[in-house]
């Protein structure tokens, strides 16, 4: 193959001489002196200063041959490729890929391989370095290397989570006559319950697969959230088992159809393994009160420890029916009783005095339990129980505030119940008691080792780019570096990414406007206007729902940024006629925003309170309709902190502390946080 650069020199040469034909045939010639002081000239440029302009050609070399690639032209993608390789050494890594590519599209598999390994050897620390390891293994296969088993092996050993090429491994173990590794490799496949497992167990045979192979497998299923395959393999373990796994198959059976919300089976399952904690509580979680009732007097009864937390979810409801003394009691009997549910059950007795009023004793009740565990939320309740009972509060609200290395709902809520009090002070008081966030530059200074990503940038390769700066965000801990990547995962549009990477390092006030993006914010505002819905709102229901990922999928099939159920979108569309008929119309960022705001706004319409309507967003309207019945709260505050659903409670409790931040993000010209109480 000719010599790039000799070709690149030769060419502008005979360009040259081209110019000084025609200069000679209008300008009446010129002396033979001057034509080789020109020619001179000419070599002196070529070979003193190709530097930077070869490097700006091997730059336009790896996008020419890449686009030439992706055409299907190999044999120019090879010209260019190599050039870029040899004039571009910054991306060569890139070119080395790509142009193994086209060798393999040739059917030059030698050459192939030969390219891919001197990418591996002259890069060892690229992020294309799994992608090069998976062209080595399919190339050394294709021209049939000795070491091929090694070769497999060896990558397998690095990315053991690679169920494809784990996968072609066993088949080529299988062609070439080692079935008894291959059979291991193809069970090893299938009860990891990845996306080859079907395929692999079509290799084995029934008897290959043992009872405790099928337990290993469902505990892999339900490590994926596919708790309904996870139940399938349990009930065949089931069907084999002779008796020595009984009570694992059962306790995971159990879990397996819990996660279902399938309590009532479950508890069946449980009753006749006689595994009565477990029943107890499949039962409370299907409301079935009379044989609650009669399963915990057995348990009770046979001393099992574990019915402490079930005795103060049982006071709780005690309380919420009204049955004071009852719950007061029951919670008494646990502290005695269950000594490592006290700081639960001491909670329990201390909210349900500050609930019906006693705030006196509640107060005494929350300063005992932060004296002991000292957290902040039995802080936040002393000074509301002292605040209920007309003494004065305000500098334990100053303290929770000003101990919060970052905002929590609970130095949120000290903030609000004084906001005004803030106000009246000067903007340097407000900043110094809560802190207002610290504008960013917009564009940081790229360091020296990302000018990669700015090379792949210039090359319009942004998927090139990402890549590069997921990797890059792997190995770093400079802030100059995460700003950088954080502002380049915002330029991308990629939000997932760069709130996944602002969250895992400590708060840090210049790192703020990455942890609370506004993302898709063009769509956010335009709906969010046309709904008359607060667009912060939006964009914390969506960040606490998926973490700006816009393929987000839950256990309970919840999709997209807002995690909408299909179900209630399809209530929705029949308002909306955006035509949702599945789940691909549901995943697109527009149309999951549209369904999420419109939802949200009826939400604050019915219920008039952000939280309610948050509450109802997570767990339903109807449940939130029956607590609100039950319940006679006189502040946000005791609505969210006696909502019975943890997972619910902490959720909205989230979701006001991030519209707290991008509130707070809002502020920072006039340094004062838009935040109301009353909304809430």
């Amino acid at each position: 193959m000719k010599n790039p650069l000799l070709v690149l020199i030769s060419e502008s040469v005979r360009n040259w001489f081209q110019i000084f034909d025609i200069a000679e045939r209008y300008c009446f010639g010129y002396d033979i002196f001057m034509k080789f002081c020109l020619l001179f000239l000419i070599f002196f440029i070529s070979c003193y200063s190709p530097v930077y302009n070869l490097e700006i050609d091997g730059k336009a070399y790896l996008k020419k041959g890449k686009n030439e690639l992706e055409g299907g032209k190999y044999k120019d993608a090879i010209f260019s490729l190599s050039a870029a390789e040899r004039e571009f050494p910054l991306l060569g890594d890139y070119a080395l890929l790509w142009l193994s590519d086209a060798y393999h599209e040739t059917g030059n598999h030698k050459e192939s391989l030969k390219t891919i390994r001197a990418l591996l050897d002259r890069y060892p620390h690229s992020p294309l370095g799994e992608k090069a390891r998976i062209r080595e293994v399919k190339e050394a296969e294709e021209v049939s290397e000795e070491n091929i088993q090694q070769i497999y092996e060896s990558y397998i050993k690095d990315f053991p989570r690679d169920a494809e090429v784990k996968y072609s491994y066993a088949l080529w173990l299988k062609k070439n006559g080692k079935e008894d590794t291959a059979k291991s490799v193809f069970k090893e496949i299938y009860l990891d319950a990845g996306s080859f497992s079907k395929m692999a167990y079509n290799e084995l045979n029934s008897s290959d697969i043992t009872v405790e192979d099928l337990i290993k497998r469902a505990s892999n299923l339900m490590r994926a959230m596919n708790f309904k395959g996870a139940e399938s393999a349990l009930r065949s373990a089931m069907d084999r088992d002779d008796g020595r796994f009984k009570n694992k198959i059962v306790d995971n059976h159990g879990l397996s159809l819990c996660e279902q919300r399938r309590y009532c089976e479950a508890a069946e399952g449980y009753e006749k393994a006689n595994r009565r904690y477990w029943q107890v509580r499949s039962l409370y979680r299907a409301g079935e009160k009379e044989a609650f009732n009669s399963a915990l007097d057995e348990l009770l009864k046979s001393g099992d420890k574990r019915a402490g937390p079930i005795l103060v979810s049982v006071a709780s409801d005690e309380r919420r029916e009204g049955r004071i003394k009852e719950a007061i009691k029951m919670y008494q009997n646990v502290v005695g009783k269950y000594p490592s549910e006290t700081e639960d059950a001491l909670w329990g007795i201390g909210w349900t005095y500050f609930l019906t009023g006693e705030y006196k004793k509640a107060a005494d009740i929350f300063t005992n339990l932060y004296d002991t565990y000292n957290d902040t939320r039995y802080l936040y309740w002393k000074a509301r129980s002292l605040e209920a009972n007309g003494e004065d509060a305000f500098s334990i609200y100053r303290t929770i505030v000003d101990m919060g290395k970052e905002s929590d709902f609970y130095s949120i809520m000290s903030y609000t119940k004084y906001k005004r009090s803030y106000e009246q002070s000067n903007i340097d008081k407000t900043q110094k008691f809560f802190g207002t966030a610290t504008p960013i530059r917009e564009n940081p200074i790229p360091p020296r080792e990302n000018d990669r990503v700015e090379a792949l940038f210039d090359l319009g390769l942004s998927k090139e780019a990402l890549l590069e700066l997921i990797y890059i965000s792997k190995n770093t801990s400079s802030m100059e570096d995460l700003l950088y990547i954080c502002s380049k995962f915002q330029e991308l549009g990629e939000y997932k990414y760069l709130v996944r990477l602002a969250v895992k390092v400590p708060h840090i006030e210049e790192l703020l406007r990455f942890r609370y993006p506004l993302a898709y914010w063009d769509v956010v505002e335009g709906l969010s206007e046309k709904y008359g819905t607060d667009p912060l709102l939006v964009l914390s229901v969506a960040r606490e729902e998926s973490r700006f990922d816009s393929k987000a999928r839950s256990t309970a099939g919840a999709l997209g940024l807002m995690q909408i159920i299909p179900g209630t979108a399809y209530r929705l569309d029949n308002n909306l006629k955006l035509g949702i008929n599945g789940s691909h119309e549901l995943l697109d960022v527009k149309n999951n925003l549209h369904l999420g705001i419109f939802y949200l706004r009826n939400l604050i319409g019915e219920f008039s309170s952000y939280s309610h309507a948050l509450a109802a967003y997570n767990a339903g309207e109807e449940t939130v309709r029956k607590w609100l019945r039950k319940g006679n709260y006189k502040s946000a505050d005791e609505f969210i902190e006696d909502i019975p659903y943890s997972e619910t409670r902490n959720y909205v409790k989230r979701v006001i502390t991030t519209f707290f931040e991008y509130k707070r993000l809002s502020s920072i010209e006039d340094g004062m946080i838009k935040f109301s109480l009353e909304k809430l």
